[in-house]
């Protein structure tokens, strides 16, 4: 009988113990960025360029070869003076190649298009300041080319964000193209908190019977009580010195 106790109680701190671990491993939350269009109607690179250098016409115009337009998406610490270059300390994207010229993500701003969307996870305590850096690139098989040869358009925008399902919408215009785009941040399941650092995942086990509100404080289920909602309510009339209950609503 006591060795079945022993297993017993081993059995639930290794439960505990990986609900924990599980709760650590998951990131905290996600950087959300909806592209919505690009206009790059006359075809060219920042440096003024025709994407395709082949293509260009004696009239000064570029080819019917469009671009082959994909996006790299950098997230950084907040910087007064943003410099491209470095570390994306908080999380790096790069797309595929996404459309060409000129091109929309049709229903993209009321959220009902996934194509366009680039999610960076964060397994931190969401630091609110932040610096986003938005670039539209051109790919080239040319495998000679580096630097910013093949840069299409950078969009800078850095500032302060905390998490919600409101999305931001960013519109950036140069004399090369239009980039506009929608960002909002968003934690994780079970993660609350503007710094989505705060964890509450709701359970009806031996560890506790309660539900989480929208800020993550916890609930107890009806019947229940106690700090960790661990303690059942007794039959009213039962003995406070002599009676108890493992179920709410018994006495023994």
């Amino acid at each position: 009988m006591w060795n079945k106790l022993v297993e017993a109680h081993r059995f639930l701190i290794l439960c505990l113990l990986l609900t924990v671990y599980a709760e650590v491993c998951q990131s905290s939350g996600f950087f959300e960025v909806q592209l919505i269009s690009v206009e790059n109607p006359s075809g060219r690179l920042l440096s003024g360029d025709c994407c395709d250098s082949e293509g260009g016409e004696a009239d000064g115009s570029c080819g019917p070869d469009e671009c082959d337009t994909y996006f790299r998406v950098c997230l950084k610490e907040y910087q007064l003076e943003v410099k491209t270059g470095g570390s994306c300390t908080y999380g790096l994207e790069i797309t595929k190649v996404i459309g060409g010229n000129t091109f929309q993500f049709r229903g993209a701003q009321k959220g009902g298009h996934d194509t366009g969307k680039i999610v960076i996870p964060f397994q931190f305590s969401w630091p609110q300041d932040y610096t986003l850096i938005v670039e539209a690139w051109d790919k080239d098989n040319d495998t000679h080319s580096s630097g910013d040869e093949l840069l299409i358009e950078r969009s800078i925008y850095k500032g302060k964000i905390n998490p919600g399902e409101e999305k931001q919408t960013v519109e950036y215009r140069s004399h090369i193209a239009t980039i506009k785009y929608t960002i909002r941040l968003r934690c994780d399941e079970h993660y609350y908190g503007i710094r989505c650092n705060i964890v509450c995942r709701p359970r009806n086990d031996y560890f506790g019977h309660y539900v989480c509100d929208q800020f993550g404080k916890r609930h107890c289920m009806e019947g229940w009580k106690g700090e960790d909602c661990k303690t059942a309510i007794c039959k009213q009339g039962c003995s406070p010195t002599h009676g108890t209950c493992d179920i709410p609503g018994t006495c023994k």
